[in-house]
């Protein structure tokens, strides 16, 4: 055997690392489905395939059995529209099932949903409050009053954090749609394993527990138990994808 290849070991080192240091997080909080989230686990190292042997099933299927059916309860829990992903997860089916997938509609059904990831990942409201409470501070140290440093501070989040949040979505989506339609299409794990997996898989986490909920300082547990999932869930997808012959 010669391991798991690199990026899925970076991925999952990531997951654990990022989670290990979490502040204030609740290690006996319930994850969000069945897997419990005071259970770390990180891969099997009995019985995994080869390096050269992991293809992107696995990728197809952690995203059809694990990530797509969070952000997709996540997305509903706010109200939002859940068609995207719905859209995403065929287009992962018919690549699972060896059905080709093109790069430009690979392309077009991954852009809307990762922007909303990465929109979510940004933090709406913990940005908007820190904004506030900077122009707050600012206002009152130049002679304003309680109310007047109020409005100016209220202006100044709503004219800020919006268009800043809305310029990380669509440049990280654009981005890491384009690069990710281009390793799905041609079925490149080396090429998928250039696109930054990992940091996508930590705005992941970060949209999981950030993108429900306004209190800007409760999503720690949430973010925790995100992690928690998204890597039991792939653990799972390397035992359960098919892999091919190593090279």
């Amino acid at each position: 055997m010669t391991g798991l290849p690199s990026w899925i070991t970076e991925l999952t080192d990531v997951l654990r690392t990022d989670r290990a240091t979490l502040s204030g997080a609740d290690e006996s909080r319930p994850a969000r489905s069945s897997a419990a989230a005071a259970r770390w686990p990180g891969p099997a190292a009995e019985g995994r395939p080869d390096a050269g042997a992991v293809t992107l099933d696995v990728v197809h299927e952690w995203h059809l059995r694990t990530v797509l059916p969070l952000l997709s309860e996540a997305t509903a829990l706010s109200g939002r529209a859940t068609a995207p992903i719905a859209r995403l997860a065929a287009a992962h089916e018919r690549a699972r099932e060896t059905e080709a997938v093109g790069e430009e509609e690979w392309f077009e059904v991954l852009e809307p949903v990762l922007r909303q990831v990465y929109r979510d990942a940004y933090g709406f409201q913990r940005a908007f409050a820190a904004a506030y409470e900077n122009a707050r501070a600012y206002a009152l140290a130049n002679g304003h009053g309680a109310a007047g440093a109020h409005r100016y501070a209220t202006d100044y989040a709503e004219l800020t954090t919006e268009p800043n949040t809305r310029a990380f979505a669509e440049a990280n989506a654009l981005a890491n749609a384009r690069a990710v339609a281009a390793a799905y299409a041609t079925g490149d794990a080396e090429a998928f394993a250039r696109t930054y997996p990992a940091a996508r898989t930590r705005a992941y986490a970060r949209a999981l527990a950030t993108g429900t909920t306004r209190e800007p300082r409760a999503d720690d547990a949430l973010f925790a138990s995100a992690y928690t999932e998204l890597v039991e869930g792939l653990r799972s997808a390397l035992h359960r994808a098919p892999v091919g012959p190593p090279p």
